[in-house]
């Protein structure tokens, strides 16, 4: 259930690295040798091995690892490599919900309600997320894509390229917010690189770091987040 998961992980109140996968060849090498992954969360980023047919049988070996498994197959004009039809893409989405822990879908996508209604049935955990590689949206925008989310029933999730610290510090300020569910806030780009160190000590539920190859502008390794909050979390 999202709620136990949330629980269960203290979302919002101890930082959470995701671990991001990107490639088939990083899978099938730690299926061979499936030893610990360091991070509390593992993302399969599908949209870089959608044609990769053990994506799924891996995936749960590493959830009976303990590792709960976040599934995204991400748009190409928001930073992935998908550039198929939402059609064939919902069939992708729908064997991630009805197999793992938790699915990534675009807020603005046509296909974030279809994915809100199947994991709220199956009592799996939703985020919707923004990325914007340009900027850091006016305030007013934030606060609607986050209140979208909400009302989606699933995490908040945006990620924004900092191009001046008062973007870093307007990120900051939107984390200082009560809200009913948690967030993720992460700034991308050379400000926001630091966002990923300090913004989960502040209340952002997820930072994320590569298991095997960078996908993200300023983004850390799984292995040098987690070991940066060992130091820094009560966790």
């Amino acid at each position: 259930m999202p709620a136990e998961l949330i629980e269960a992980l203290q979302l919002g109140r101890v930082p959470r690295v995701v671990g991001t996968i990107i490639t088939a060849d990083f899978l099938e090498r730690w299926s061979g040798d499936p030893t610990p992954l360091p991070c509390d969360l593992v993302e399969l980023r599908l949209d870089g091995f959608s044609d990769f047919t053990d994506w799924i049988s891996i995936g749960k070996q590493i959830e009976h690892q303990g590792k709960p498994v976040l599934v995204t197959l991400r748009l190409k004009n928001e930073g992935g490599k998908w550039e198929g039809g939402d059609r064939e893409r919902w069939r992708f989405l729908e064997v991630a919900i009805r197999s793992f822990s938790a699915v990534d879908v675009e807020l603005r996508s046509e296909l974030a309600p279809a994915v809100s209604e199947l994991s709220g049935q199956l009592g799996k955990l939703s985020v919707f997320s923004h990325h914007d590689f340009d900027k850091t949206p006016p305030r007013e925008e934030l606060e609607r894509l986050l209140t979208s989310a909400l009302k989606f029933g699933g995490i908040g999730k945006i990620a924004a390229t900092a191009q001046t610290l008062e973007d870093v510090e307007l990120l900051r300020s939107i984390l200082q917010q009560r809200r009913a569910s948690p967030i993720c806030i992460i700034g991308m780009g050379p400000h926001g690189r630091e966002t990923r160190l300090t913004f989960p000590l502040e209340g952002s539920c997820f930072t994320y770091g590569y298991l095997d190859t960078p996908g993200a502008p300023g983004q850390f390794s799984a292995q040098e987040l987690t070991d940066h909050f060992r130091g820094n979390s009560k966790a």
